[in-house]
């Protein structure tokens, strides 16, 4: 995978402005993925994409005009630009606008590795071919994917923003099924394709497939309960999409609206968004070309913030975080997509260890929220539900569908493990953009509503 490089990438922007005529911005994202699949310990399709979409904003007597493409040709950007001034002629002035960001010194970047963005897919293979022959020494057959992207972001605008940022990603997952209809999943994420542990990656998923047979079902009601850190990922990205921004804090669909500086969890739980963290996968700076900052969230229970982007900074007279996000995915007001919430130095057996009843949760399936005032989420669990005994894991049990509010779920935290990188589920299919860096949860009650057929 090759890297364009600044120059190439972020120089057209800054050229195709020179003859703008006025205020304008332009923001180019490219995507390089390079993705392996394989089921029944084959791998059955590689498939690489490359593609580039720039983004266009012109501002005419307070009116914007926004037009998109897909090329850094000099002739296409001036067409572009001249397509969003365009459209903003035929526009009404917004009241509301913001302006285009100023410049601002954001850090350097941290999650490009070389070697990840240079790895070929032969090394997708290879790592494949470690889970499929651990599953098959054990009678199971692995599927999954190992993906790596070589990212590039540039934005430009005439006030005099200039920035590029370059980042890698690899990620690896296996769900390993048995032949008596058991299943276990485990993935690892990172900048760094050195950093998968495909060793490690099977182990986890063949000793969950292993354990999964002979399902009871459990009865509805309020166990403990130990989350693992794909389970707690999927439960932040709910807090983020529903109350974490300032659009959400404006509308009034937050559950901070109202109650910033109160208590809204529990005393164990601190939440905070910092795309600067090293361990994570980000890059410094904003579409909007703002720097991004670390935000608190909630700290030790109480609510404290919001992240915001130019418009809803604007709008709740607070300043920019730099949480602008992709516009074709997210509405304005910012996004929270690197999430880290504080840790604790729990092992597995000691989170275990402190249940008397309860149950073990490897991940959650099709989330979604019905009060998102509260919170409140429903869904599934998936691939390794377990009731744990007396501090030992006895039985397998049948998927759980759950409600339950985030809220209410981290008032009750007994213990925390250490952090690990992670993305919920949707995020991990391409569909949505939130990292997180999450501990593993030990809390005194979670309410499943309902089993599924054995």
């Amino acid at each position: 995978m090759s890297l364009l490089g600044p120059e190439a990438f972020l120089g057209p922007l800054e050229r195709a402005l020179r003859d703008a005529g006025g205020e304008a911005e332009l923001w180019a994202h490219r995507r390089r993925s390079a993705i392996t699949r394989y089921a029944k310990n084959e791998v059955h399709q590689n498939a690489a994409a490359d593609e580039t979409y720039v983004q266009a904003r012109v501002v005419v007597s307070g009116a914007v005009g926004i037009a998109g493409g897909t090329s850094l040709d000099a002739a296409d950007l001036r067409a572009l630009l001249s397509s969003a001034r365009a459209a903003a002629e035929l526009s009404r002035p917004n009241p509301d606008w913001p302006g285009f960001a100023e410049p601002a010194a954001a850090r350097e970047p941290r999650a490009l590795d070389a070697t990840t963005a240079r790895a070929s897919a032969q090394a997708q293979a290879d790592a494949i071919r470690s889970v499929a022959e651990a599953a098959r020494a054990r009678g199971m057959r692995a599927a999954g994917t190992h993906q790596l992207e070589l990212s590039e972001d540039a934005v430009a605008n005439t006030r005099g923003v200039a920035a590029y940022a370059p980042m890698t990603m690899a990620y690896l997952r296996a769900l390993v099924l048995t032949d008596a209809g058991g299943s276990g999943w485990a993935e690892d994420l990172s900048s760094r394709i050195d950093a998968l542990d495909p060793a490690s990656v099977a182990a986890r998923a063949i000793e969950k497939a292993a354990a999964d047979h002979d399902r009871a079902r459990l009865e509805p009601g309020e166990y403990e309960a130990v989350f693992e850190e794909l389970a707690v990922a999927e439960v932040l990205r709910f807090l983020s999409l529903t109350g974490l921004t300032g659009q959400t804090l404006r509308d009034g669909r937050s559950f901070m609206a109202g109650r910033l500086g109160e208590r809204v969890t529990g005393p164990a739980f601190s939440l905070w968004e910092d795309a600067l963290d090293p361990r994570t996968l980000a890059i410094p700076f904003d579409v909007e070309g703002t720097p991004k900052r670390r935000v608190a969230l909630v700290e030790r229970g109480l609510a404290r913030g919001v992240v915001h982007d130019r418009q809803s900074a604007k709008w709740l007279g607070a300043e920019s975080t730099g949480h602008a996000a992709d516009p074709r995915r997210y509405a304005p007001g910012g996004h929270a997509g690197n999430l880290t919430m504080a840790g604790g130095d729990a092992t597995r057996e000691r989170l275990l260890a402190g249940v008397a009843r309860g149950v073990l949760v490897t991940r959650f399936h099709y989330t979604n929220t019905p009060d998102p005032k509260r919170a409140t989420m429903t869904g599934t669990t998936r691939n390794g539900t377990f009731l744990v005994e007396h501090g030992e894991i006895t039985r397998a049990l049948a998927n759980l569908r759950y409600e339950m509010s985030a809220l209410d779920l981290f008032a009750g935290i007994d213990l925390l493990g250490p952090q690990r990188l992670a993305r919920d589920w949707w995020s991990s299919n391409g569909m949505g953009s939130i990292v997180c860096l999450c501990p593993p949860v030990k809390v005194a009650r979670a309410t499943f509503i309902g089993s599924s057929p054995l």
